[in-house]
Order: C-alpha cells, then structure tokens, then sequence
C-alpha cells in the first residue's frame, strides 16, 4: 500500500496540516500528536517524498563538492578519497552530494547551483590563491568550508597538517643522514603548495642546517622542465628527490627510470603525499599519508552542524604517518 500524508491523516484521526508539522518538526502541535504521528509513521515504513520533504523543511537537502575543472588524472586518488569521506558522512544525515566543476579558470557551474537554490552547503575541495570561488561563496549568503588553510580569518576551513608533517618528514630524512635534497613542487598558486614548502625549510631548520634554494622547483605539474630540472638537481649532488604530492613523485620515478637512475641507489625519493598511485612503485615509496577520508567526513559534520545553527572553528587536522619504505633506504 502506498501511503500518503491525507491518508496517514484519516488513519490517525488528524488533520493532514497537523501530520504535515508533526513530520517535519515545525509548527505548533502538542508533543502528544507528534509522537503519535511519528511513531505511526515507523511502524508503517513511511518515508516522504524527496520534494514534499524538501518543501516541509526548507531545504534541498543536498551538499555541494566543489572540485577543480582541471584536476589531472594523477591527482584524482585525493579528490575520490575525499569525496567518499565527503558522501559517506553525508548518508547519516539524509544528504546527497552534488559534485560541482569550478576553479579559478570559471565558476558559473557553482553560481548556478547557488542561485537556483540546489544545495544547502558548499564545500570546497581545493583552496587556490585568489580564489574566485571563495570570493564568490563569501557574498553568496550560503555556509561553505574550505579544505586546505586559506590564510583569511574570515574564511571557515579544516586541512591536515601539512607544515608540520612535511617538517617532521624532513628531519626524519635528516636523522638518517640525509642532508641535501632537492624539492620539486606544484603551482605556487595552490595554498598546500606554500605549506608544504614552510615544512620543507623548517626541518631543515630545526636541525640547524641550511636549505639550498637552488634546489627548490616550483610549479613543476604538467611542466616539460621536468626531466632537465631532475637533471640539474643530480648534477648539484642531490642525495634525495622530495616530492610534494604523489602525482609529482610518479612523473619523477618515470623521468628517473628512463633515464636510467636507479632509486635509492643512486638517489633517493619521497612525497609529502601517499596514495594508490604510489602503492605499486617499485620501489616502494616513503610518503606522508594523510586520512583524506576522514578529513572529508569531518568537513560534512561540520558544515551540517553549521546549517543547525551551531557556530563552528576552522580545525587543523594533526593526524599523520610517515611511511619510510625501500625509496630512501
């Protein structure tokens, strides 16, 4: 039988405004009548519409992802890894995800899902310099989170800890007698890219050494120079290649392999990023590994506790291992 709210109503002995309040939770009734109504509901297996649930409770009860337009292929295990965290967690609170393409290259896609009102809540999977799209959500009277630190007070966030698991990595390196290291890094306009580089100088400098700035290459994604930088780096006597994120570090094992450098023999190699693209190296890969999925778990609680109503701080997630493998032995 299928059941509606009229005859839910003339089941109950109710009007079918009193059994509409009673299920959304809005309205004067007594507790009597909305207990009577829900607990009827439960043993009935009565679910409302998508709409009628959305139109009770003036929501759309979907969540927007925002996730770069030109993410390449290498950097997707992050973006799927947070995106599962991001719908799991979303599950427990009767949402849907909507995943929304937009970066610093356009953001109509988002505006459009704003103004037309389709989500409730923003989250931003990737915090560029300069975003437009946070500039946007700021003024879009939506709540919103960010992953990754924005370096603006005014805007919500969560991010790992990437300062200071890259500055740990690095005096791990040091300790094992590893002291010069060239660091190949992405777009100097991504925010993790200048965290990351603050950790890399400062394990050197918590151990008291000094970092060679010739060996510092930046906004390497996607870039022809990396086979020649590599190439530069080795001739200035580099013992180890670190590598921001795990996409770079791939691209570097191929450039090193086909250019017939051994890893670690002849140099060794490491990211400040672990996931399934590195899980099949040979050799394996000393990385940082970071839960990318609980992190997106976390941004959905938050932003769900914000909708509520509740006020909510940004939060640095300090969670981190660091897998030493065969690539720096």
């Amino acid at each position: 039988m299928s059941h509606t709210l009229e005859s839910i109503a003339k089941e109950l002995g109710l009007s079918k405004t009193t059994v509409s309040r009673a299920i959304s939770g809005k309205g004067r009734i007594s507790e009597e009548t909305r207990n009577k109504v829900n607990e009827y509901i439960k043993q009935i297996n009565y679910r409302p519409s998508a709409v009628a649930r959305s139109l009770a409770a003036s929501r759309t009860f979907n969540v927007g992802l925002v996730v770069p337009a030109d993410s390449a292929l290498g950097e997707m295990p992050y973006f799927q890894t947070l995106m599962t965290g991001v719908c799991d967690r979303a599950m427990d609170f009767d949402y849907d995800v909507l995943i929304i393409l937009a970066d610093n290259e356009g953001i109509s896609p988002l505006k459009h899902a704003v103004q037309n009102r389709k989500i409730d809540a923003v989250i931003v999977s990737r915090c560029e310099r300069d975003s437009k799209v946070i500039n946007f959500l700021k003024t879009a009277n939506i709540p919103y989170i960010v992953v990754g630190n924005p370096m603006d007070k005014a805007v919500p966030y969560v991010d790992h800890d990437n300062e200071g698991a890259a500055s740990r990595m690095i005096e791990t390196l040091i300790d094992a007698g590893i002291t010069r290291m060239a660091l190949i890094g992405g777009g100097e306009n991504i925010n993790v890219t200048s965290s990351r580089l603050i950790g890399f100088k400062n394990g050197f400098k918590n151990k008291g050494l000094k970092v060679d700035e010739d060996l510092i290459f930046l906004n390497m994604h996607k870039s022809e120079r990396l086979d020649s930088v590599l190439k530069t780096a080795m001739a200035d006597g580099a013992e180890c290649i670190v590598c921001m994120d795990d996409m770079l570090c791939n691209s570097v094992l191929n450039c090193l392999h086909n250019d017939g450098i051994s890893v670690p023999e002849d140099v060794k190699l490491c990211s400040f990023y672990d996931s399934n693209l590195l899980s099949t190296s040979k050799p394996s890969i000393t990385s940082l590994y970071f839960d990318a999925k609980k992190l997106g778990a976390l941004c959905l609680e938050t932003l769900m506790r914000n909708l509520d109503g509740e006020s909510v701080a940004s939060q640095i997630v300090t969670d981190f291992n660091i897998q030493m493998r065969d690539s720096t032995r």
